[in-house]
């Protein structure tokens, strides 16, 4: 009897284990996919414990598997936001929108050791990944530290010579990639403000960034600091430049030294005084499940309102995405007239009006930025890679707005909640 009991016992366990195990394991017959460089026109894609088991039109379903039926809907990556700043909350709300990946240009809380953990867990998170730069490099009143609490400091750099060791406490900290910032504000004004990082400086970073195998990512939004960044050998531009429309001479330094840049049009789109975040916080797909502080940085305008920024950035994306320089799409949220998740889908419809295929800018929100940064197999439909994924309904690889009709999303293949936290 002792027998009986223990061997039902041990089989109600397996049985247990079983379903906790097919949580995260599913499958979506006869759906489109867009595999982050293509669209498949049908498919059957099976997920087996959090990762990608089958893409094929004709792939077997192993029995017990939950299935979900694809007809008329698309099956994406989940969506890659290369340039973010995150603050508690704000990777559940980019998950809600189907981000599952941010990638953080100055954080100041430097959580490293969770993110990190997280990312190469398969478990069940309610967050998106994050990989982050930590503390930019900056100099004493540069920017972006006027954009700090009252009466936070943070180290800046003095002179080249401290370069490699300041950058070296960055890696130490646990930074995946260096930001710094050439700002002076002349953007905005005709003569420069603001004190920044000289060209020394900057290419003493750059250096120091090498030798510490990580890329050096440079916030610039004047086209003249942009040159200089290039000219030091930088990897990457973290804005579009909004100062002024580039010429052929800079888009040929740009694909000579192999630069790629993180696009943040939508930034600019609410200095220019666009309506486009507006009407997503209006939108039914979206209004829903924007979170209190999505909704405020949605609605949030810019004090200083510059009309041709919009313009300008428009066709400096144009003239760069036809030349063949990569461009990543990034939102800067939660700037005004951004949030986190929600508004890479209006960068999306950006790159689209800026001359990107709707593929094209899919593209530059899941696989390019996994193969730039070595994300670790996400960002594309294909065996073996992290089930992070999203079904919308209809097709967003030819009408790009598609991607807010979310059915579902699905990270390290269990489904995520939408609902919103209580308060």
């Amino acid at each position: 009897m002792r027998g009986l009991i223990a061997a039902a016992v041990g089989a109600l366990i397996a049985g247990n284990i079983a379903a906790a195990a097919a949580d995260n394991s599913f499958a979506v017959r006869d759906v489109r996919v867009f595999d982050g460089d293509k669209t498949i026109p049908l498919a059957t894609v099976v997920v087996e414990d959090g990762r990608i088991a089958v893409v094929r039109r004709d792939a077997p379903i192993p029995a017990g598997l939950m299935v979900i039926d694809g007809h008329g809907k698309t099956l994406l990556p989940g969506l890659i936001d290369s340039h973010v700043h995150v603050f508690p909350g704000a990777e559940a709300d980019a998950l809600r929108f189907g981000v599952t990946t941010e990638l953080d240009m100055f954080d100041i809380s430097r959580d490293f050791k969770t993110w990190k953990a997280q990312r190469t867990s398969l478990g069940r998170t309610g967050q998106a990944d994050t990989w982050a730069a930590g503390l930019g490099v900056t100099v004493k009143g540069g920017a972006p530290l006027e954009m700090l609490p009252p009466g936070m400091s943070v180290p800046t750099l003095d002179s080249a010579a401290d370069a490699q060791k300041f950058v070296d406490a960055r890696v130490a900290e646990g930074s995946d990639y260096i930001k710094l910032f050439i700002e002076t504000l002349s953007e905005y004004h005709d003569r420069r403000t603001m004190p920044t990082l000289s060209r020394a400086e900057v290419c003493a970073v750059v250096a120091a960034a090498h030798a510490d195998h990580r890329l050096a990512i440079v916030h610039t939004q004047a086209e003249w600091a942009a040159r200089e960044a290039i000219e030091c050998g930088a990897d990457a531009i973290a804005h579009m430049i909004p100062d002024r429309v580039v010429g052929t001479h800079f888009i040929a330094l740009a694909k000579r030294h192999h630069i790629f840049f993180e696009t943040t049009d939508d930034v600019w789109a609410g200095a220019s005084g666009m309506d486009f975040a507006q009407k997503l916080a209006r939108d039914p797909r979206v209004a829903p499940y924007l979170s209190p502080m999505q909704r405020a940085t949605l609605l949030a305008t810019e004090k200083k309102v510059t009309p041709r920024f919009f313009p300008t950035v428009l066709a400096n994306t144009r003239a760069l995405h036809a030349a063949g320089v990569p461009l990543l799409a990034g939102t800067d949220s939660p700037n005004p007239a951004t949030a986190h998740g929600v508004a890479l889908h209006e960068e999306l419809q950006i790159l689209v009006r800026a001359g990107f295929t709707p593929q094209e800018a899919l593209h530059a929100a899941t696989a390019l930025p996994d193969a730039i940064f070595h994300l670790g197999r996400r960002g594309r439909v294909a065996k073996g890679y992290r089930a992070d994924l999203l079904l919308v309904d209809g097709d967003p690889t030819t009408n790009i707005a598609a991607t807010l009709s979310i059915n579902r999303i699905w990270m390290n293949g269990y489904p995520v909640d939408r609902t919103l936290p209580k308060k």
